[in-house]
């Protein structure tokens, strides 16, 4: 009976955390902001990732701190995000960046956001 009480409980969490408008994280994290506070476009964003030479620091500094996503194997993604029309997590366009275990960035994309549903 414990095990489906805290099984409940994460299912809810993470509908939650689905569900939150990209922008919902309180302390900014995913949102691309150049090291004087101002706003990006996905492109001018992605533009400043240099694969094959941009290190961890490199990103931070220049777009801020990311949504991280770690892997048991030591590579990591940060994800950058930006509000769709509906302002749905489905509608908005992602700036995914992944890192080697070593630290520099192997590869990045912008995920177009969809539009929204009818």
């Amino acid at each position: 009976m414990k095990r489906v009480g805290c099984i409940t409980v994460f299912t809810a969490c993470l509908c939650v955390a689905c569900a939150s408008p990209p922008d919902a994280a309180t302390d900014g994290a995913g949102t691309a902001r150049t090291p004087a506070g101002q706003a990006l476009t996905p492109q001018a964003a992605m533009d400043m990732i240099a694969i094959g030479r941009s290190r961890k620091a490199d990103v931070s500094s220049a777009l801020g701190t990311a949504v991280v996503v770690p892997f048991d194997s030591g590579y990591e993604v940060w994800v950058y995000r930006w509000a769709g029309a509906d302002r749905t997590p489905r509608a908005a366009t992602e700036l995914v960046v992944l890192f080697a275990p070593s630290g520099v960035a192997t590869k990045a994309r912008i995920r177009p956001g969809l539009a929204p549903v009818d």
